[in-house]
């Protein structure tokens, strides 16, 4: 696993993060506590849960019993689960109890990161503020973050009141995005990635022309260059899946210091960490930049 400064706290997050939430939760406690021991007997010490159910909190909380609290950078929603307009939830008195749960009900002692949905980060009362406020200043929690894309993410960094920034960040992310990550990582915010993986390239019939696939017993393409310019070769590349390939290009990004992934399986998450430690086919950043030109320039 590689290990990248979360700007100059000294503090190093693993450059894959565990996130969890209510999907991985319905798959059972257990589940739950298996990707989170795969997670750590690969190296990853960065993970952010988006379920507050009791149980599941339990369970992640014996999961890392006995590790130094420490070596782990643990990141909670102050929000409720899938929550859309959670403005209500950042009221104090709500607020103050999910926080106290956390903290001494769960017994996570410290929150490293509590993250701040994009549609209330900016509608947080005064009185919540002055409250977390107090909380950083007894070192209960760390740092504070917002969810965020292109359209709010000036807002988050020209609040001043967020040390990260957590957004979408893929192929297909555009110059105009970057610009604002560039502008974010000027105000000396840190970057958290996720959705690396976009839905549309999930499916090699969505993206491989016709001509260009290989037949039932792997008999050479009709057309071997039908795909070139497009992002059929997420596919095509020897020793590499779709979703590695999207993977690896995200972790090529400076300004990020982290990448979320929400694997299914342990045995999932051991084949994504293994990409931390391969060189990315050279040829496919080219493809990307071919792929997304023509995309943009049809």
């Amino acid at each position: 696993m590689r290990y990248r400064p979360l700007g100059q706290s000294g503090t190093a997050l693993s450059s894959l993060g565990l996130s969890l939430g209510p999907e991985a939760f319905g798959r059972g406690r257990q589940h739950v506590q298996k990707l989170i021991l795969a997670a750590l007997e690969n190296g990853i010490n960065t993970y952010h849960f988006d379920c507050s159910e009791p149980d599941f909190l339990r369970g992640v909380a014996e999961a890392f019993d006995g590790i130094d609290r420490k070596l782990l950078f643990l990141s909670f929603n102050a929000h409720a689960d899938l929550s859309q307009d959670p403005v209500s939830d950042y009221a104090l008195r709500t607020l103050r109890e999910r926080l106290r749960a956390l903290v001494q009900d769960y017994g996570f002692g410290t929150i490293d990161l509590l993250m701040f949905h994009a549609n209330g980060f900016d509608k947080i009362p005064e009185s919540s503020w002055i409250f977390l406020e107090g909380l950083m200043d007894a070192r209960l929690i760390r740092y504070l973050g917002a969810s965020a894309n292109t359209d709010r993410i000036r807002a988050v960094v020209d609040h001043g009141r967020f040390d990260i920034l957590k957004t979408v960040f893929d192929l297909d992310t555009n110059w105009d995005k970057r610009h604002l990550l560039d502008h974010a990582i000027s105000k000396s915010m840190n970057i958290i990635g996720h959705d690396y993986f976009p839905q549309a390239y999930h499916r090699a019939s969505d993206i491989v022309p016709r001509g260009a696939r290989r037949g039932l017993f792997r008999f050479k393409a009709a057309d071997p260059l039908a795909g070139s310019g497009t992002y059929a070769f997420l596919h095509q590349t020897p020793a590499w899946n779709a979703e590695e390939l999207c993977l690896a290009y995200t972790l090529s990004q400076p300004c990020l210091t982290s990448v979320l992934i929400s694997p299914e399986t342990p045995e999932a998450l051991q084949a994504l960490a293994e990409v931390t430690e391969r060189n990315m086919p050279p040829s496919v950043p080219a493809q990307i930049e071919m792929a997304r030109f023509s995309a943009q320039n049809p």
